[in-house]
Protein backbone atom coordinates (compact mmCIF):
# COMPACT_ATOMS: atom_id res chain seq x y z
CA UNK A 1 0.00 0.00 0.00
CA UNK A 2 1.38 3.91 -0.83
CA UNK A 3 1.50 6.00 2.32
CA UNK A 4 0.27 9.16 2.48
CA UNK A 5 2.52 11.95 2.94
CA UNK A 6 2.85 12.49 7.18
CA UNK A 7 1.77 15.89 6.93
CA UNK A 8 -1.42 14.65 6.01
CA UNK A 9 -1.48 12.11 8.85
CA UNK A 10 -0.93 15.08 11.23
CA UNK A 11 -3.04 17.22 9.88
CA UNK A 12 -5.65 14.83 10.34
CA UNK A 13 -5.15 13.89 14.12
CA UNK A 14 -4.86 17.86 14.84
CA UNK A 15 -8.15 18.86 12.52
CA UNK A 16 -10.10 16.12 14.43
CA UNK A 17 -9.13 17.53 17.84
CA UNK A 18 -10.18 21.08 17.23
CA UNK A 19 -13.16 19.58 15.32
CA UNK A 20 -13.88 18.08 18.67
CA UNK A 21 -13.45 21.04 20.68
CA UNK A 22 -15.65 23.01 18.33
CA UNK A 23 -18.68 20.92 18.24
CA UNK A 24 -17.31 18.75 15.37
CA UNK A 25 -18.13 21.63 13.09
CA UNK A 26 -15.08 21.07 11.12
CA UNK A 27 -15.55 19.24 7.33
CA UNK A 28 -14.14 15.63 8.14
CA UNK A 29 -10.61 15.57 6.67
CA UNK A 30 -9.45 13.10 4.60
CA UNK A 31 -5.86 11.82 4.38
CA UNK A 32 -4.88 12.37 0.36
CA UNK A 33 -6.04 14.56 -2.21
CA UNK A 34 -9.58 13.98 -3.79
CA UNK A 35 -9.46 14.68 -7.68
CA UNK A 36 -13.17 15.77 -8.89
CA UNK A 37 -14.06 14.98 -12.20
CA UNK A 38 -12.79 16.43 -15.83
CA UNK A 39 -15.80 19.18 -16.48
CA UNK A 40 -16.04 20.52 -19.98
CA UNK A 41 -16.10 24.31 -20.21
CA UNK A 42 -16.50 25.15 -23.95
CA UNK A 43 -19.79 24.32 -25.83
CA UNK A 44 -18.87 25.28 -28.74
CA UNK A 45 -20.46 22.91 -31.41
CA UNK A 46 -18.45 23.85 -34.28
CA UNK A 47 -16.28 20.56 -36.08
CA UNK A 48 -13.29 22.62 -36.53
CA UNK A 49 -13.49 24.39 -33.27
CA UNK A 50 -10.01 24.97 -31.27
CA UNK A 51 -10.13 26.52 -27.96
CA UNK A 52 -6.75 27.43 -26.02
CA UNK A 53 -4.44 28.82 -23.81
CA UNK A 54 -7.04 28.69 -20.99
CA UNK A 55 -6.36 30.56 -17.76
CA UNK A 56 -8.21 30.25 -14.40
CA UNK A 57 -8.64 32.82 -11.39
CA UNK A 58 -10.82 32.81 -8.08
CA UNK A 59 -12.42 35.65 -6.62
CA UNK A 60 -11.24 35.92 -2.72
CA UNK A 61 -14.96 37.48 -1.92
CA UNK A 62 -17.28 35.50 -4.04
CA UNK A 63 -15.54 32.17 -4.20
CA UNK A 64 -16.43 32.52 -8.00
CA UNK A 65 -14.00 31.17 -10.85
CA UNK A 66 -13.40 32.32 -14.04
CA UNK A 67 -11.81 31.23 -17.19
CA UNK A 68 -11.03 32.62 -20.03
CA UNK A 69 -9.52 31.26 -23.81
CA UNK A 70 -8.86 32.00 -27.32
CA UNK A 71 -10.75 30.40 -29.89
CA UNK A 72 -8.39 30.29 -32.79
CA UNK A 73 -10.54 28.88 -35.49
CA UNK A 74 -13.92 30.03 -35.05
CA UNK A 75 -14.44 33.98 -33.80
CA UNK A 76 -10.84 34.52 -32.66
CA UNK A 77 -12.03 35.69 -29.47
CA UNK A 78 -11.27 36.18 -26.39
CA UNK A 79 -14.06 33.66 -24.54
CA UNK A 80 -15.23 33.79 -20.46
CA UNK A 81 -16.59 31.72 -18.76
CA UNK A 82 -17.84 32.01 -15.13
CA UNK A 83 -18.42 29.27 -12.51
CA UNK A 84 -20.45 29.69 -9.37
CA UNK A 85 -20.61 26.02 -8.13
CA UNK A 86 -16.74 25.12 -8.01
CA UNK A 87 -16.35 24.61 -11.69
CA UNK A 88 -18.61 22.10 -11.90
CA UNK A 89 -20.35 24.13 -14.46
CA UNK A 90 -19.94 27.05 -16.54
CA UNK A 91 -21.74 30.39 -18.02
CA UNK A 92 -20.65 32.39 -20.62
CA UNK A 93 -19.33 35.40 -19.07
CA UNK A 94 -19.03 39.05 -20.86
CA UNK A 95 -17.06 40.52 -23.75
CA UNK A 96 -13.55 42.06 -22.38
CA UNK A 97 -12.70 43.49 -26.00
CA UNK A 98 -14.20 46.76 -27.74
CA UNK A 99 -14.60 46.94 -31.69
CA UNK A 100 -12.96 46.78 -33.80
CA UNK A 101 -10.53 45.06 -31.95
CA UNK A 102 -11.77 42.06 -30.73
CA UNK A 103 -9.20 39.56 -32.71
CA UNK A 104 -7.15 38.31 -29.64
CA UNK A 105 -5.44 34.89 -31.66
CA UNK A 106 -4.60 35.88 -34.65
CA UNK A 107 -0.44 34.88 -34.80
CA UNK A 108 -0.67 34.82 -31.18
CA UNK A 109 1.98 31.68 -31.59
CA UNK A 110 3.21 30.74 -27.93
CA UNK A 111 0.72 32.77 -26.32
CA UNK A 112 -0.84 33.58 -24.22
CA UNK A 113 -3.86 35.21 -25.43
CA UNK A 114 -5.02 36.47 -22.22
CA UNK A 115 -4.18 36.22 -18.34
CA UNK A 116 -6.31 37.43 -15.33
CA UNK A 117 -5.73 38.21 -11.42
CA UNK A 118 -8.24 39.55 -8.94
CA UNK A 119 -7.19 41.95 -6.11
CA UNK A 120 -8.01 42.06 -2.62
CA UNK A 121 -11.71 43.25 -3.37
CA UNK A 122 -12.55 40.75 -5.84
CA UNK A 123 -12.24 43.40 -8.80
CA UNK A 124 -10.95 41.04 -11.59
CA UNK A 125 -7.97 42.78 -13.79
CA UNK A 126 -7.77 40.56 -17.39
CA UNK A 127 -4.77 41.75 -19.71
CA UNK A 128 -5.21 41.19 -23.27
CA UNK A 129 -3.03 41.50 -26.81
CA UNK A 130 -6.19 42.22 -29.25
CA UNK A 131 -6.17 43.01 -33.89
CA UNK A 132 -8.77 44.40 -35.85
CA UNK A 133 -10.09 41.33 -37.39
CA UNK A 134 -10.31 43.13 -40.64
CA UNK A 135 -6.90 43.73 -40.92
CA UNK A 136 -6.42 39.53 -40.78
CA UNK A 137 -8.34 39.83 -43.65
CA UNK A 138 -6.08 42.23 -45.73
CA UNK A 139 -3.37 39.14 -44.81
CA UNK A 140 -0.73 42.37 -44.00
CA UNK A 141 2.71 40.71 -42.51
CA UNK A 142 2.82 43.76 -40.17
CA UNK A 143 -0.38 43.05 -38.24
CA UNK A 144 -0.57 45.80 -35.04
CA UNK A 145 -1.50 44.11 -32.17
CA UNK A 146 -2.09 46.41 -29.49
CA UNK A 147 -2.81 45.53 -25.33
CA UNK A 148 -5.80 46.10 -23.40
CA UNK A 149 -6.94 45.85 -19.89
CA UNK A 150 -10.25 44.83 -19.01
CA UNK A 151 -11.51 45.60 -15.24
CA UNK A 152 -14.52 43.75 -14.23
CA UNK A 153 -16.89 44.38 -10.50
CA UNK A 154 -18.96 41.31 -11.07
CA UNK A 155 -16.55 38.19 -11.91
CA UNK A 156 -16.15 38.79 -15.55
CA UNK A 157 -19.96 39.33 -16.49
CA UNK A 158 -19.25 42.82 -17.68
CA UNK A 159 -16.09 44.75 -18.55
CA UNK A 160 -14.44 48.13 -18.69
CA UNK A 161 -11.92 48.45 -20.99
CA UNK A 162 -8.88 50.19 -21.48
CA UNK A 163 -5.83 50.89 -23.96
CA UNK A 164 -2.69 49.61 -22.34
CA UNK A 165 -0.70 50.35 -25.30
CA UNK A 166 -1.50 51.26 -28.93
CA UNK A 167 0.75 49.42 -31.46
CA UNK A 168 2.25 51.46 -34.81
CA UNK A 169 1.03 50.25 -38.14
CA UNK A 170 3.66 49.50 -40.68
CA UNK A 171 6.53 48.57 -38.11
CA UNK A 172 7.00 44.86 -36.88
CA UNK A 173 9.74 45.51 -34.35
CA UNK A 174 7.14 48.10 -32.54
CA UNK A 175 4.10 46.66 -33.72
CA UNK A 176 4.04 42.94 -32.94
CA UNK A 177 2.75 42.68 -29.02
CA UNK A 178 2.24 39.03 -27.44
CA UNK A 179 2.19 37.40 -24.13
CA UNK A 180 0.13 39.98 -22.02
CA UNK A 181 0.43 38.89 -18.62
CA UNK A 182 -1.17 40.88 -15.17
CA UNK A 183 -0.47 41.70 -11.63
CA UNK A 184 -1.96 43.79 -9.14
CA UNK A 185 -0.95 45.24 -6.08
CA UNK A 186 -2.93 43.72 -3.23
CA UNK A 187 -1.51 46.53 -0.65
CA UNK A 188 -3.42 48.92 -2.95
CA UNK A 189 -5.07 47.93 -5.86
CA UNK A 190 -4.67 51.54 -7.34
CA UNK A 191 -1.14 50.10 -8.75
CA UNK A 192 -2.16 47.54 -11.90
CA UNK A 193 1.07 46.08 -13.95
CA UNK A 194 1.14 44.61 -17.23
CA UNK A 195 3.84 42.93 -19.05
CA UNK A 196 4.16 41.86 -22.77
CA UNK A 197 7.16 40.84 -25.37
CA UNK A 198 7.44 43.36 -27.93
CA UNK A 199 9.01 42.53 -31.32
CA UNK A 200 9.40 39.90 -34.51
CA UNK A 201 11.95 37.04 -33.36
CA UNK A 202 12.99 35.88 -36.37
CA UNK A 203 11.30 37.47 -39.16
CA UNK A 204 13.35 38.51 -42.34
CA UNK A 205 12.31 42.08 -41.77
CA UNK A 206 13.43 42.00 -38.19
CA UNK A 207 15.77 44.87 -37.18
CA UNK A 208 15.70 44.79 -33.21
CA UNK A 209 16.17 42.47 -30.34
CA UNK A 210 12.32 41.32 -28.72
CA UNK A 211 12.08 43.33 -25.83
CA UNK A 212 10.33 42.97 -22.07
CA UNK A 213 8.10 45.34 -21.87
CA UNK A 214 6.05 46.65 -18.38
CA UNK A 215 3.22 49.12 -17.98
CA UNK A 216 1.73 50.35 -14.87
CA UNK A 217 -1.31 52.13 -14.22
CA UNK A 218 -2.05 53.77 -10.51
CA UNK A 219 -5.42 54.18 -11.16
CA UNK A 220 -6.89 50.97 -11.28
CA UNK A 221 -5.95 49.77 -15.07
CA UNK A 222 -8.14 53.43 -16.20
CA UNK A 223 -4.89 55.18 -17.78
CA UNK A 224 -1.37 54.24 -18.45
CA UNK A 225 2.03 54.79 -18.62
CA UNK A 226 5.04 54.55 -21.37
CA UNK A 227 5.95 50.89 -20.78
CA UNK A 228 9.34 50.15 -19.19
CA UNK A 229 11.40 47.71 -20.77
CA UNK A 230 13.43 45.45 -18.60
CA UNK A 231 15.14 43.05 -20.86
CA UNK A 232 19.02 43.44 -21.97
CA UNK A 233 20.83 43.85 -24.97
CA UNK A 234 20.22 40.22 -25.79
CA UNK A 235 16.73 41.08 -25.87
CA UNK A 236 13.76 39.38 -24.03
CA UNK A 237 10.73 37.25 -24.19
CA UNK A 238 7.17 37.80 -22.22
CA UNK A 239 7.12 38.12 -18.63
CA UNK A 240 4.98 36.72 -15.78
CA UNK A 241 4.38 39.20 -12.65
CA UNK A 242 3.85 39.39 -9.10
CA UNK A 243 3.09 41.91 -6.68
CA UNK A 244 4.65 41.00 -2.86
CA UNK A 245 2.52 42.50 -0.20
CA UNK A 246 4.59 45.31 0.11
CA UNK A 247 3.76 46.55 -2.59
CA UNK A 248 6.92 45.30 -4.69
CA UNK A 249 6.70 44.13 -8.43
CA UNK A 250 8.37 41.22 -9.44
CA UNK A 251 9.47 40.29 -13.31
CA UNK A 252 10.61 37.17 -13.73
CA UNK A 253 11.63 36.29 -17.79
CA UNK A 254 14.13 34.71 -19.68
CA UNK A 255 16.28 36.19 -22.90
CA UNK A 256 16.15 35.85 -26.64
CA UNK A 257 19.36 36.18 -28.12
CA UNK A 258 19.55 38.75 -31.04
CA UNK A 259 20.37 38.41 -33.90
CA UNK A 260 19.82 34.49 -34.38
CA UNK A 261 22.61 32.60 -34.57
CA UNK A 262 23.60 31.18 -37.84
CA UNK A 263 22.41 27.46 -39.18
CA UNK A 264 24.42 24.98 -37.64
CA UNK A 265 25.76 26.64 -34.84
CA UNK A 266 24.51 26.37 -31.31
CA UNK A 267 21.37 27.89 -29.78
CA UNK A 268 22.39 30.43 -26.75
CA UNK A 269 21.82 29.74 -23.47
CA UNK A 270 18.47 31.25 -22.52
CA UNK A 271 19.39 32.43 -18.62
CA UNK A 272 16.52 33.15 -16.82
CA UNK A 273 16.36 36.59 -14.75
CA UNK A 274 14.23 38.37 -12.08
CA UNK A 275 13.71 42.23 -11.86
CA UNK A 276 12.18 44.47 -9.53
CA UNK A 277 10.71 47.73 -9.26
CA UNK A 278 9.79 49.56 -5.82
CA UNK A 279 8.94 52.61 -7.72
CA UNK A 280 5.08 51.69 -9.40
CA UNK A 281 7.22 50.29 -12.37
CA UNK A 282 9.19 53.36 -13.34
CA UNK A 283 13.03 52.20 -12.84
CA UNK A 284 14.14 48.06 -11.79
CA UNK A 285 16.75 46.89 -10.08
CA UNK A 286 19.55 45.38 -11.33
CA UNK A 287 18.84 41.71 -12.37
CA UNK A 288 19.32 38.56 -10.19
CA UNK A 289 19.94 35.11 -12.31
CA UNK A 290 17.22 32.32 -11.37
CA UNK A 291 18.48 29.85 -13.76
CA UNK A 292 21.70 30.03 -15.99
CA UNK A 293 19.03 27.92 -18.32
CA UNK A 294 20.33 25.90 -21.06
CA UNK A 295 19.54 25.74 -25.57
CA UNK A 296 15.96 24.04 -24.86
CA UNK A 297 13.13 25.92 -22.84
CA UNK A 298 9.14 25.57 -23.58
CA UNK A 299 8.03 29.22 -22.05
CA UNK A 300 9.88 31.26 -19.67
CA UNK A 301 9.12 31.16 -15.73
CA UNK A 302 6.15 31.90 -14.02
CA UNK A 303 5.89 33.66 -10.68
CA UNK A 304 3.80 33.57 -7.66
CA UNK A 305 4.03 35.31 -4.08
CA UNK A 306 3.04 33.92 -0.62
CA UNK A 307 0.08 36.78 0.49
CA UNK A 308 1.29 36.52 4.03
CA UNK A 309 5.05 36.10 4.07
CA UNK A 310 6.01 37.52 0.60
CA UNK A 311 8.32 34.57 -0.52
CA UNK A 312 8.70 34.18 -4.30
CA UNK A 313 8.33 31.10 -6.41
CA UNK A 314 9.32 30.36 -9.59
CA UNK A 315 8.92 27.31 -11.51
CA UNK A 316 9.54 26.80 -14.94
CA UNK A 317 10.71 23.87 -17.85
CA UNK A 318 13.93 22.81 -19.42
CA UNK A 319 16.43 20.36 -19.83
CA UNK A 320 18.94 19.54 -17.56
CA UNK A 321 21.46 22.42 -17.00
CA UNK A 322 24.35 20.12 -16.38
CA UNK A 323 23.98 19.93 -20.63
CA UNK A 324 23.66 23.14 -21.37
CA UNK A 325 26.17 23.56 -24.28
CA UNK A 326 26.70 20.23 -25.67
CA UNK A 327 26.22 20.05 -29.27
CA UNK A 328 23.13 17.91 -30.32
CA UNK A 329 22.13 17.35 -26.76
CA UNK A 330 18.46 15.51 -26.47
CA UNK A 331 16.82 15.33 -23.31
CA UNK A 332 13.23 15.29 -22.34
CA UNK A 333 12.00 18.42 -19.76
CA UNK A 334 11.42 18.60 -16.70
CA UNK A 335 9.83 21.16 -14.12
CA UNK A 336 11.82 22.95 -11.91
CA UNK A 337 11.17 25.01 -8.69
CA UNK A 338 12.71 27.66 -6.66
CA UNK A 339 11.80 30.26 -3.73
CA UNK A 340 13.41 33.51 -2.48
CA UNK A 341 12.52 34.74 0.73
CA UNK A 342 14.34 38.17 0.32
CA UNK A 343 12.66 39.45 -2.91
CA UNK A 344 14.86 37.27 -5.18
CA UNK A 345 18.47 38.42 -4.41
CA UNK A 346 18.58 34.94 -3.46
CA UNK A 347 16.99 31.68 -4.64
CA UNK A 348 16.64 28.47 -3.07
CA UNK A 349 18.35 25.05 -4.15
CA UNK A 350 16.89 23.88 -7.72
CA UNK A 351 14.11 21.48 -7.43
CA UNK A 352 12.46 18.62 -10.18
CA UNK A 353 8.47 18.96 -9.04
CA UNK A 354 7.91 15.98 -11.55
CA UNK A 355 8.44 12.83 -10.15
CA UNK A 356 8.36 10.05 -13.14
CA UNK A 357 11.91 8.25 -13.95
CA UNK A 358 14.36 10.09 -15.49
CA UNK A 359 14.28 10.22 -18.75
CA UNK A 360 10.64 8.51 -19.60
CA UNK A 361 8.68 11.56 -20.30
CA UNK A 362 8.68 15.41 -20.57
CA UNK A 363 7.19 17.68 -18.26
CA UNK A 364 6.66 21.30 -19.92
CA UNK A 365 4.63 24.34 -19.48
CA UNK A 366 4.11 24.56 -15.67
CA UNK A 367 1.62 27.15 -13.78
CA UNK A 368 1.73 28.01 -10.10
CA UNK A 369 -0.51 29.87 -7.95
CA UNK A 370 -0.72 30.13 -4.18
CA UNK A 371 -3.98 29.78 -1.95
CA UNK A 372 -4.24 32.35 1.11
CA UNK A 373 -2.68 29.67 3.80
CA UNK A 374 0.46 29.95 1.90
CA UNK A 375 -0.02 26.64 -0.09
CA UNK A 376 2.00 26.86 -3.29
CA UNK A 377 -0.02 24.58 -5.81
CA UNK A 378 2.06 23.94 -9.34
CA UNK A 379 0.47 22.01 -12.64
CA UNK A 380 2.14 20.64 -16.30
CA UNK A 381 1.20 19.04 -19.11
CA UNK A 382 3.22 15.65 -18.77
CA UNK A 383 3.71 12.98 -21.08
CA UNK A 384 4.11 9.87 -18.62
CA UNK A 385 1.22 8.38 -19.61
CA UNK A 386 2.15 8.26 -23.87
CA UNK A 387 2.78 4.76 -24.90
CA UNK A 388 5.28 6.23 -27.80
CA UNK A 389 8.63 6.62 -28.10
CA UNK A 390 9.40 10.03 -26.10
CA UNK A 391 9.50 12.97 -28.42
CA UNK A 392 11.57 15.50 -27.14
CA UNK A 393 9.26 18.58 -27.34
CA UNK A 394 6.17 16.51 -26.92
CA UNK A 395 4.40 17.76 -29.81
CA UNK A 396 2.77 14.45 -30.82
CA UNK A 397 1.93 11.68 -28.93
CA UNK A 398 -0.16 11.95 -25.38
CA UNK A 399 -0.26 14.06 -22.07
CA UNK A 400 -1.96 14.92 -19.06
CA UNK A 401 -2.23 17.41 -17.00
CA UNK A 402 -0.17 16.28 -12.97
CA UNK A 403 0.10 18.41 -10.48
CA UNK A 404 1.45 18.89 -6.53
CA UNK A 405 1.94 20.94 -3.89
CA UNK A 406 3.80 21.95 -1.10
CA UNK A 407 3.02 23.28 2.47
CA UNK A 408 6.19 23.77 3.64
CA UNK A 409 7.27 27.08 1.83
CA UNK A 410 8.49 25.18 -1.08
CA UNK A 411 11.08 22.98 0.65
CA UNK A 412 9.50 19.50 -0.25
CA UNK A 413 6.07 18.80 -2.53
CA UNK A 414 3.98 15.55 -2.29
CA UNK A 415 4.00 13.18 -5.22
CA UNK A 416 3.06 13.92 -8.73
CA UNK A 417 -1.15 13.90 -8.91
CA UNK A 418 -2.81 12.92 -12.03
CA UNK A 419 -5.65 15.38 -12.69
CA UNK A 420 -7.21 14.68 -15.83
CA UNK A 421 -8.97 12.12 -16.18
CA UNK A 422 -8.15 11.28 -20.24
CA UNK A 423 -5.13 11.65 -22.16
CA UNK A 424 -5.31 14.38 -24.81
CA UNK A 425 -3.53 13.20 -28.51
CA UNK A 426 -1.55 16.15 -29.20
CA UNK A 427 -1.29 14.55 -32.69
CA UNK A 428 -4.41 16.57 -33.68
CA UNK A 429 -5.35 19.97 -32.92
CA UNK A 430 -3.17 23.48 -32.67
CA UNK A 431 -2.05 22.57 -29.40
CA UNK A 432 1.36 21.88 -30.94
CA UNK A 433 1.85 20.74 -34.83
CA UNK A 434 3.95 23.67 -35.89
CA UNK A 435 1.03 26.01 -34.47
CA UNK A 436 2.39 26.30 -30.90
CA UNK A 437 -1.05 27.55 -29.83
CA UNK A 438 -0.78 26.92 -26.24
CA UNK A 439 -0.12 28.66 -22.89
CA UNK A 440 0.96 27.14 -19.36
CA UNK A 441 -1.33 25.60 -17.26
CA UNK A 442 -3.52 27.47 -15.62
CA UNK A 443 -3.62 26.95 -11.82
CA UNK A 444 -5.91 29.23 -9.31
CA UNK A 445 -6.15 27.89 -5.54
CA UNK A 446 -8.23 28.46 -2.47
CA UNK A 447 -7.39 27.34 1.07
CA UNK A 448 -9.53 24.06 0.48
CA UNK A 449 -9.04 23.52 -3.43
CA UNK A 450 -6.50 24.00 -6.66
CA UNK A 451 -8.30 24.06 -9.72
CA UNK A 452 -6.98 23.70 -13.29
CA UNK A 453 -7.46 24.29 -16.48
CA UNK A 454 -6.35 23.10 -19.81
CA UNK A 455 -6.69 22.69 -23.53
CA UNK A 456 -8.28 18.80 -24.65
CA UNK A 457 -8.60 17.08 -27.65
CA UNK A 458 -10.42 14.08 -26.03
CA UNK A 459 -13.61 15.26 -28.53
CA UNK A 460 -11.23 14.54 -31.27
CA UNK A 461 -12.40 13.92 -34.69
CA UNK A 462 -9.09 13.14 -37.39
CA UNK A 463 -10.81 15.38 -40.06
CA UNK A 464 -11.59 18.53 -38.19
CA UNK A 465 -9.48 18.21 -35.28
CA UNK A 466 -11.11 20.48 -32.51
CA UNK A 467 -9.95 21.16 -29.24
CA UNK A 468 -12.18 22.17 -26.28
CA UNK A 469 -11.50 23.57 -22.51
CA UNK A 470 -11.58 21.50 -19.61
CA UNK A 471 -11.03 21.79 -15.78
CA UNK A 472 -10.95 19.68 -12.37
CA UNK A 473 -9.85 20.35 -8.94
CA UNK A 474 -8.09 18.60 -6.52
CA UNK A 475 -9.65 18.62 -2.38
CA UNK A 476 -7.01 18.81 -0.79
CA UNK A 477 -8.29 19.19 3.41
CA UNK A 478 -11.63 17.87 3.32
CA UNK A 479 -14.73 15.85 1.38
CA UNK A 480 -17.68 18.31 2.35
CA UNK A 481 -18.61 20.55 -0.81
CA UNK A 482 -16.81 24.19 -0.09
CA UNK A 483 -19.48 27.25 0.93
CA UNK A 484 -19.14 29.57 -2.04
CA UNK A 485 -19.55 33.11 -0.25
CA UNK A 486 -17.38 32.84 2.64
CA UNK A 487 -13.95 34.06 0.56
CA UNK A 488 -11.15 32.42 1.93
CA UNK A 489 -11.62 32.66 5.50
CA UNK A 490 -11.82 28.79 6.17
CA UNK A 491 -9.19 28.08 9.32
CA UNK A 492 -5.88 27.50 7.24
CA UNK A 493 -3.99 24.13 7.50
CA UNK A 494 -1.24 25.88 9.80
CA UNK A 495 -3.77 27.17 12.23
CA UNK A 496 -5.38 23.84 12.74
CA UNK A 497 -2.09 22.10 13.33
CA UNK A 498 -1.44 24.62 16.40
CA UNK A 499 -5.15 24.42 17.53
CA UNK A 500 -3.96 20.32 17.87
CA UNK A 501 -1.02 21.44 19.71
CA UNK A 502 -2.75 23.76 21.61
CA UNK A 503 -5.57 21.09 22.82
CA UNK A 504 -2.80 18.15 24.25
CA UNK A 505 -1.44 17.26 20.85
CA UNK A 506 1.94 18.59 21.22
CA UNK A 507 3.70 15.50 21.98
CA UNK A 508 2.22 13.96 18.70
CA UNK A 509 2.74 17.00 16.67
CA UNK A 510 6.19 17.31 17.21
CA UNK A 511 6.87 13.39 17.08
CA UNK A 512 5.01 13.84 13.86
CA UNK A 513 7.26 16.55 12.93
CA UNK A 514 10.46 14.94 13.50
CA UNK A 515 9.20 11.77 11.29
CA UNK A 516 8.45 14.25 8.61
CA UNK A 517 11.51 16.13 8.58
CA UNK A 518 13.26 12.60 8.81
CA UNK A 519 11.66 11.05 5.82
CA UNK A 520 12.86 11.73 2.31
CA UNK A 521 13.11 14.86 0.26
CA UNK A 522 10.08 14.33 -1.87
CA UNK A 523 7.19 11.97 -0.02
CA UNK A 524 6.65 8.54 -1.16
CA UNK A 525 4.06 8.40 -4.39
CA UNK A 526 0.22 8.96 -3.09
CA UNK A 527 -2.99 7.82 -5.01
CA UNK A 528 -5.26 10.81 -5.33
CA UNK A 529 -8.98 9.12 -4.88
CA UNK A 530 -11.06 10.49 -8.17
CA UNK A 531 -14.65 11.59 -8.39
Amino acid sequence: MKRAPVFATAALVASAVAASAAGASQPKPINKPFVTDSVQVTADPSAVRAHTSPQIARSPRTGELVIVEGDLRGTRACNVFVSTNDGRSWSPGGEPLRAPFTDCAFKADWGPYATMAFDRDGVLYMAIEASDPKVFVENRPDVPRHLFLARSTDSGRTFQTSTVYTAPAGNPDKGINKGATVAVDQKDPRNVYVGWRQGNFGAPTVQEKLKTNVAASTDGGRTWGAPVEVSDSRGGDFPWLAVTPDGILHVVTWTRVWPVPPTGQLNPVRELFHVSSSDHGKTFAPRTTIDPGNQQHEHPPVIASDPRTGALYVAWSAQPDANNQVAGYQAPLNVYFRSSADGGKTWSDKLTLNDNLPGTANAIDPGISVAPNGRIDVGWYDSRQNPKPLAQRTETGLNDVYATFSVDGGRTFVANIRVSDRSADRSIGVWANNIDQRLDVGVASSDDSAYFVWSDTRNNNPNFQPEDIYMASVKLYGDEPIALGRGDKGTPAWLVLGAGLAFGMGVAMVGAFFVFRSSSRRPAPMEAARG
